[in-house]
């Protein structure tokens, strides 16, 4: 029996449903010692508490806690006496609670310490910021694998008396454990995400467990398959906060997220850098999304003074457990990585490291290849004394109190990103050659497939030095799309390409960001994502599109008019900030840059019918200039010999302004974790978004659901996302309702300066 254990708990006791960021509603701080890693939220001790009553026909059988994740170091009481630990903040544990539980009233309490900054290089969250369950009496989930699809067999390993296979709600198989054949069997891809149930039972219990029906292979000469097809990984890397809800997983979030990702053409994700949740993975099976699971950021060498370099030794082999656990059924994950940017992996140890991490990998799961992330530039560096620490005793923590100001000693990725703002396009030649080549083939000889980060230029040369040599761009900037994609196409041995990142993030603050500097406050988001954190796809996703096949008319973007006199700092993740909008009222006569993406030889761009100028495209764009004239802006895709193609428009708005919000339902579940999600967007009267509005919108929430968290995709901001009150960006901003746990009405007012408010009523029940 599986119960929802989310309700009823207080933390620092103040009432709150899980799953519940702490860091989310902290002060930031422009000292505090996360800096930009976390976007200047700071950690802190946190405990949750929950009274419960247990009846006495319970009380005796086994009883566990089934946590998905609590950042981090966390102690577990029962009625007083500790039950339970957990280092990790990414891993999914169970504590059992069968020998202290009893009859009638008990207590838990959850101690858990983020206190230890900086420990991630990235937004974490703080406290029980994934959902919980109580297990009574479970049985333990069977292990389901797929040994061939023509004819299709599993084979279901189980404690378990009987094991029946439904297709939807239909018994099409009888078994014991063991082998299984499934007649008729349909296929699980990406493309066609079909999925079965396992029911096993057992003395009166019953597990039910949905999977796939999918059979992966990898060799050099016929690349990555999946039922005997090979795939080309169009990938994009993602981290696991849901911006303006912090780090709460919520499926509704993540649902949201992997359809606009998969509708704009990702067919693979790579967690970035951490294990995915049974609520992501699940998802992904539904959807049809290719998953690369990755294990750590980090090993036994510290990217930061508190992170899991710390725990490395005592809890990797308990960490890879739990990650294999929760991928094993899920016929999403195609690969595990256990690293990202590793720089020990330039050593002898390091790639002795690599080598049993990956072996131990493969005593859990033989089914999937194991990668990890190597920044070849990063170990080139390494084996130069360059940007890292010597060893495990160079890291000292800083001692309390905390000095205002204070700085992270810049090494491992941090030390990266750092350079590859300055080198931008160097470092892509660089990690080629031979001292490249020296620099990571002690990882490559220790995994299945070589995880390249930011070194597609080793491409041409590994694949002929290399034959059997699998690679897979694992972190790949946009701009180098269009080189990474030819040899993705050309060479099996490279399997695909995931860039940085898909979809934005919070932490890493403003480091791919085209910041303007009149924008104040501290930064925030990292504004390197391919579609920004209210789930608008940016120009750098259509420009992918283009590059892909999967876009057959051109992109028009242009760069904002409303900020046309700036000269913003820019990040090495991120090409361009133009907006697909010609609508720019009080701007006429600004120079308008004006970038244009085709699969094509040249374009023609025409204003009102008038052709401005043709340009030839170089690597899938071209760029113009002229002044602003409202109409009708169209490209025109041309051939070798200047035919058309294809063509698109972009038509500037009346000068009427609304508030436009737009609600994902209108019914929400009363069960406390359905969200309700509200782009709101200033607009003319035909919904045409008016991108040079930037001004402060209210959101009023009333009855039986709350403001859950309200912001926009600004990278640099003082505001909140637990205020009720932030300013649009590029004339858009985004709430999220919550749903509580009783049946009633729910009324919404948005309102802005000068604006006509907008009103209306949902419902939960």
């Amino acid at each position: 029996m599986k119960l929802d254990f989310n309700f009823g708990w207080k933390c620092n006791g103040k009432e709150v449903f899980l799953p519940h960021d702490a860091m989310i509603s902290e002060v930031r701080d422009g000292g505090c010692r996360n800096g930009v890693n976390s976007g200047y939220f700071p950690g802190g001790k946190y405990v949750y508490e929950k009274s419960f009553t247990m009846k006495s026909e319970v009380v005796g059988k086994s009883i566990f806690l089934h946590f998905e994740g609590v950042y981090q170091n966390c102690v577990i009481y029962l009625n007083g006496t500790l039950v339970g630990t957990h280092k990790y903040g990414y891993t999914a544990f169970d504590v059992e609670l069968s020998g202290e539980i009893r009859e009638g009233e008990n207590h838990i309490k959850v101690e858990v310490d983020n206190s230890l900054e900086p420990n991630c290089r990235w937004y974490s969250g703080s406290g029980i910021y994934r959902p919980v369950t109580m297990l009574i009496d479970e049985l333990e989930p069977p292990k389901i694998k797929t040994l061939s699809y023509c004819p299709a067999k599993i084979e279901v390993t189980a404690d378990a008396e009987i094991v029946e296979i439904y297709d939807n709600d239909v018994l099409i198989a009888t078994a014991v454990p063991g082998e299984i054949a499934v007649p008729d069997a349909k296929l699980w891809t990406a493309e066609t995400p079909y999925l079965y149930t396992c029911v096993i039972r057992k003395e009166g219990k019953e597990h039910r467990t949905t999977f796939g029906i999918r059979l992966l292979e990898w060799e050099a000469k016929k690349g990555l398959r999946v039922n005997g097809e090979r795939i080309l990984l169009r990938g994009g890397c993602i981290h696991h906060d849901h911006g303006v809800l912090g780090a709460c997983d919520f499926y509704d979030a993540e649902y949201r997220r992997i359809s606009i990702l998969k509708g704009n053409g990702f067919n693979a994700i790579r967690m970035a850098h951490n294990p995915a949740t049974q609520i992501t993975l699940s998802i992904c099976d539904k959807l049809g999304m290719y998953v690369m699971n990755e294990a750590f950021d980090g090993w036994y060498v510290p990217k930061t003074y508190h992170d899991y370099a710390r725990w490395f030794d005592t809890e990797w082999k308990n960490d890879l457990t739990a990650l294999v656990k929760a991928s094993y059924n899920h016929p999403c994950v195609i690969m595990y990585s256990h690293g990202n940017e590793v720089s020990e992996t330039a050593t002898k140890k390091g790639a002795e490291t690599a080598q049993m991490l990956t072996d131990y990998l493969h005593t859990l799961d033989d089914t999937r290849p194991v990668t990890a992330g190597v920044n070849v530039l990063l170990n080139v560096y390494t084996n130069m004394g360059i940007g890292v620490y010597k060893d495990k005793g160079d890291y000292k923590p800083e001692p309390l109190p905390r000095k205002r100001g204070y700085k992270e000693k810049k090494t491992g990725s941090a030390f990266f990103n750092a350079m590859a703002n300055k080198l931008g396009s160097l470092m892509f030649f660089m990690a080629a050659g031979k001292k490249g080549d020296r620099a990571c083939k002690g990882a490559a000889d220790g995994l299945d497939v070589l995880g390249l980060n930011y070194a597609a230029s080793r491409y041409d040369e590994d694949v002929v030095n290399y034959p059997e040599r699998l690679m897979v761009g694992s972190e790949t900037m946009v701009a180098d799309l269009p080189y990474n994609w030819e040899r993705v196409k050309k060479y099996p041995q490279v399997l695909g390409d995931f860039v940085w990142s898909a979809w934005d993030y919070l932490g890493e603050a403003c480091i791919g960001d085209w910041t303007y500097h009149s924008y104040k406050g501290l930064p925030l988001l990292a504004g390197q994502g391919m579609i920004d954190i209210t789930g608008k796809p940016l120009a750098s996703m259509y420009f992918m599109q283009v590059v892909w096949g999967m876009r057959k008319e051109p992109f028009i973007g242009v760069r904002p008019l409303n900020h046309a006199h700036e000269k913003p700092s820019t990040g090495a993740w991120q090409f361009t900030n133009a907006i697909d909008s010609w609508t720019w009222h009080g701007y006429e006569g600004t120079k308008a840059v004006v970038e244009v993406y085709a699969n094509a030889a040249f374009v023609r761009l025409e204003l009102n019918g008038e052709e401005i100028n043709t340009q030839p495209v170089k690597k899938y764009k071209t760029l113009f200039k002229l002044p602003y004239v409202p109409g009708t802006l169209t490209a025109v895709a041309l051939d070798a010999n200047k035919k058309e193609l294809s063509r698109h428009s972009l038509k500037t708005g009346k000068k009427e302004i609304r508030l436009t919000v737009t609600p994902d339902k209108q019914i929400l579940k009363a069960d406390g974790q359905t969200l309700c999600y509200l782009p709101i967007e200033f607009t003319d009267e035909n919904g045409e978004l008016l991108p040079y509005i930037e001004q402060p919108v209210t959101v009023q929430v009333k009855g039986a659901a709350s403001l859950q968290g309200l912001g926009s995709a600004l990278c640099k901001t003082d505001e909140r996302y637990v205020s009720n009150t932030f300013h649009s960006y590029r004339g858009r901003l985004l709430a999220v309702l919550r749903a509580g746990t009783a049946s009633g009405k729910v009324n919404v007012t948005v309102s802005s300066q000068n604006m006509k408010p907008v009103t209306m009523e949902l419902e939960v029940r």
